[in-house]
């Protein structure tokens, strides 16, 4: 009757989670974060427009380089912008790689990215 009882409250305990078999526990880890490329960018100022009309796009310029792989393009709808409407534009980027600095330009629709503004570094 003894050994019953145990059975049943090992049944129990085992039904009721607080006790269960003996299995390997997964350990999940975030996986490791690579440096992007635009860790080495430090963006000074980005300004987008033409004439003597520009808006200051700095800091959507440093939040678009700062996704991985993103690659973006001069236009009003990638930089939340429009200071000159039906005018052609230019985004000028004044940044530092390594304690260098350096300046972007670039005609409406141009292609921008941290590894092509990386590449001027070289």
């Amino acid at each position: 009757m003894k050994t019953h009882h145990i059975l049943v409250m090992a049944a129990s305990l085992i039904v009721a989670g607080c006790a269960s078999p003996t299995k390997p526990v997964a350990v999940y880890r975030l996986p490791a974060i690579a440096p992007t490329p635009a860790a080495d960018l430090l963006i000074i100022s980005a300004s987008y427009g033409s004439g003597t009309h520009y808006s200051d796009v700095t800091y959507r310029v440093n939040d678009l380089l700062r996704q991985p792989g993103a690659e973006f393009f001069a236009r009003p709808e990638w930089l939340s912008a429009d200071p000159t409407p039906g005018w052609n534009r230019a985004l000028v980027i004044i940044y530092e790689v390594k304690g260098h600095r350096h300046t972007f330009t670039t005609g409406e629709g141009g292609r921008v990215s941290a590894s092509l503004l990386l590449e001027t570094d070289k």
